[in-house]
């Protein structure tokens, strides 16, 4: 499973986050490698209000074992049947 490391800016007003702010993410990708990724993976993120993505990271989860954060073993699992999830830090990028 490919994960993703990255930062991209809220382009729309939602309950709990800023429009305009940029926010950290970690996304889980069924589909490897990254470069044959990147098109799904922008319009992925684009569908949920997000832009001016820029991916710092990337690499590959071998044992879902490994994963030791809750919300990152959810989101590994939705991945493992829908093929792409992101989280998001709720806190902005100051």
């Amino acid at each position: 499973m490919l994960i993703i490391n990255g930062t991209a800016e809220l382009m729309k007003d939602t309950e709990n986050l800023n429009k305009g702010d940029r926010y950290e993410f970690n996304m889980f990708s069924s589909h490897m490698p990254l470069e044959d990724q990147l098109n799904q993976i922008e319009e992925y993120l684009v569908t949920r209000g997000w832009d001016n993505i820029e991916v710092v990271d990337n690499g590959i989860v071998g044992d879902p074992n490994d994963i030791e954060h809750d919300v990152l073993l959810t989101a590994y699992e939705k991945a493992k049947s829908e093929g792409f999830a992101v989280t998001i830090n709720n806190q902005p990028l100051v």
